[in-house]
């Protein structure tokens, strides 16, 4: 398939997108039960809730007094986040700029991240979770210059400005913060070429059953424990981390059903499975049988996953929340395979 099929497959996708979220709007998003964040940070917004839980709401709220806010308006400026800026930069982060495919794979990426149901969902009203998205593609773009810049003063510069930004996703959700930090300041000490996988799998599990075993994970578990005191329902896996003996296992079954999508209790999980699980776990299988064609911004990408995904399998256990959670670790992975795809076959040409 070359590059004008993915650039018209996206303009066909947005045409379809765009009458999508026209209709929305129209007859409005409640299409899956539950509460809707963006009623709460709306009424923080307009001082009718004084109790701010992350960042989101408190700009929200200077956004109002400032006279700026409008409900209608924050979610049309997502609305053009989610549909049209996201994409592109993904897509731009995706691309090798030597690469022969890089036309190609620029386009593909653009329709493949267009084509995210959650993403688009989340650009019908104003949920917080497409500016983190977008703020943490701009933290990934910092790094990705880093790998490029040589002279140590722009270097400092980079770092600083990615501190910056680990701190701002904090403040929007810790784990994500922590995990952009982590994976900007240590993801140079680990090779996804050079080191064996299963071995590094291995010595994984086992810090993990060390740290749960001496209480390190303690503070996550806490968190863990609001989904079965507040989120009741059939959404709720029930995973309850209570036993070192069977914690390992519990954390496999995590991640079968939150990362791979295969806790099909409904329709909408079924579909999201066919639309954003299947085609990850195929990406994943393609990256680690050619993880031989990686990099140093792979190994980044590589390392914020394992962190910030490790973290969110332990913290969350609600589906509705994990479909939002995996967004970051699945254009991770989709940015890491453009890349290895793209290195592959030009090793393929060069060796022909």
């Amino acid at each position: 398939m070359n590059t004008k099929f993915y650039f018209y497959l996206f303009l066909f996708v947005l045409g379809f997108k765009v009458i999508t979220l026209l209709v929305i709007s129209y007859i409005g998003n409640d299409f899956f039960g539950g509460g809707n964040d963006s009623n709460y940070y709306h009424a923080y917004a307009v001082g009718d809730v004084d109790v701010a839980v992350n960042l989101w709401p408190i700009l929200l709220r200077y956004l109002n007094e400032l006279g700026f806010y409008s409900r209608g308006g924050v979610t049309f400026l997502l609305t053009l986040l989610g549909v049209f800026v996201i994409p592109f930069m993904v897509a731009n982060l995706s691309i090798i700029k030597s690469s022969l495919l890089k036309n190609r794979v620029y386009w593909a990426a653009v329709f493949v991240v267009s084509c995210y149901p959650t993403l688009t969902y989340l650009t019908t009203d104003m949920y917080r979770d497409v500016s983190m998205v977008f703020l943490w593609l701009a933290g990934v773009f910092v790094y990705k210059k880093l790998t490029e810049v040589k002279k140590v003063f722009f270097r400092i510069c980079l770092i600083l400005l990615g501190l910056v930004i680990a701190y701002i996703l904090y403040l929007f959700r810790p784990y994500l913060g922590f995990g952009y930090i982590i994976s900007l300041l240590f993801s140079s000490l680990y090779s996804f070429k050079r080191y064996p996988f299963w071995l590094t799998l291995v010595a994984f599990v086992v810090l993990l059953q060390v740290m749960f075993s001496i209480g390190v994970l303690e503070p996550i578990l806490n968190y863990r424990s609001i989904f079965h005191e507040n989120m009741i329902g059939g959404s709720n896996i029930g995973l309850t981390f209570s036993s070192s003996l069977t914690f390992i296992a519990e954390v496999l079954a995590s991640f079968v059903f939150q990362i791979l999508g295969l806790y099909l209790i409904s329709f909408s999980a079924v579909v999201a499975f066919i639309l954003e699980s299947a085609p990850f776990i195929f990406l994943l299988i393609y990256l680690v049988r050619n993880r031989k064609y990686s990099n140093n911004f792979i190994d980044y990408l590589i390392v914020f996953f394992v962190v910030y995904t490790t973290i969110w399998l332990i913290g969350n256990d609600n589906l509705g929340t994990a479909a939002r959670l995996r967004m970051f670790s699945y254009i991770s992975i989709l940015i890491a395979f453009f890349i290895v795809y793209q290195n592959k076959m030009a090793y393929a040409l060069k060796y022909k």
